[in-house]
C-alpha cells in the first residue's frame, strides 16, 4: 500500500458533505483512514445536529467543502 497524503479536514471542522442524493452540513468528530483492494483513503465521522445523528466512514472525496 502506498503513502497516504495528509487529511484535508480536521476534527471540529464544519463541513458540507454528500450522502446518497443529499447534501448535509455537520461537524467532523472523528478522522480515520480506510482501505480496500489496496486503495487507501481518509474517512470521517460527521455529526449532523439537525438530524441528531452521526454519519460514519464518509470518504474524503464526499466532503465537499469546509466552512
Amino acid at each position: 500500500m502506498g503513502h497516504l497524503p495528509p487529511s484535508k479536514f480536521a476534527l471540529k471542522d464544519n463541513v458540507q458533505f454528500r450522502v446518497a442524493d443529499s447534501i448535509l452540513t455537520g461537524v467532523i468528530e472523528l478522522t480515520d483512514f480506510a482501505h480496500s483492494s489496496n486503495k487507501a483513503y481518509h474517512s470521517y465521522s460527521i455529526f449532523v445536529e439537525e438530524r441528531d445523528c452521526s454519519y460514519t466512514h464518509v470518504p474524503e472525496q464526499d466532503v465537499l467543502k469546509k466552512f
